[in-house]
């Protein structure tokens, strides 16, 4: 069971983690706009009360995995030794992302907060509820990224952690600039 929460990997990745990725994605999209919740970039989660419509919530999925996928793909042409394949990161990095559908679903819970500088308990405890699923991922997404490229180690840490934040810095770009374009 360890295994199967941790390296699930060892046992599914390409175009089958792919597919069971985007549908869990889809699946978390769609309870994200019912919560209200945006995951707005590589790794972050926002519950807010602005409503919008239901394809900025796919969008913002796909844009934060597509950034990652990138960044790993990018990361792993200039670091990694031995081949690798785009569809085993794209389908590991996918499947990673799990664990906000946990997320979204907790975010039925969390008040409406207008102004982020409100914070009051219930936020509090439902950010603490919601901060192991946010380990579980990046677990996940470093255990998919290192045994797609078959990195391991201190370099493969580093190399994953240098991917994260330019998947983060890029998404929070693309999704600061498209959405004022697709939004009237």
């Amino acid at each position: 069971m360890n295994t199967w929460l941790l390296r699930p990997f060892t046992y599914i990745a390409g175009s089958k983690a792919l597919l069971l990725g985007w549908a869990v994605m889809l699946v978390t999209s769609v309870v994200a706009y019912f919560s209200k919740t945006h995951f707005d970039g590589a790794i972050d989660a926002h519950a807010g009360a602005t409503v919008m419509p239901y394809f900025i919530y796919l969008l913002e999925a796909v844009i934060a995995w597509g950034c990652m996928v990138l960044a790993c793909y990018a990361a792993a042409a200039i670091f990694a030794r031995s081949s690798f394949r785009l569809i085993d990161i794209a389908g590991t990095l996918a499947l990673a992302r799990t664990p906000l559908l946990a997320i979204a679903l907790i975010n039925f819970g969390m008040p409406v907060v207008e102004n982020p500088m409100d914070i009051n308990p219930t936020v509090i405890t439902l950010a603490l509820i919601s901060l192991p699923f946010f380990i579980w991922m990046l677990v996940l997404m470093y255990q998919g990224f290192s045994v797609s490229v078959n990195m391991k180690g201190n370099k493969a840490v580093i190399v994953f952690i240098v991917a994260l934040i330019v998947a983060e810095v890029i998404s929070k770009a693309l999704i600061s600039f498209a959405f004022p374009l697709l939004l009237p």
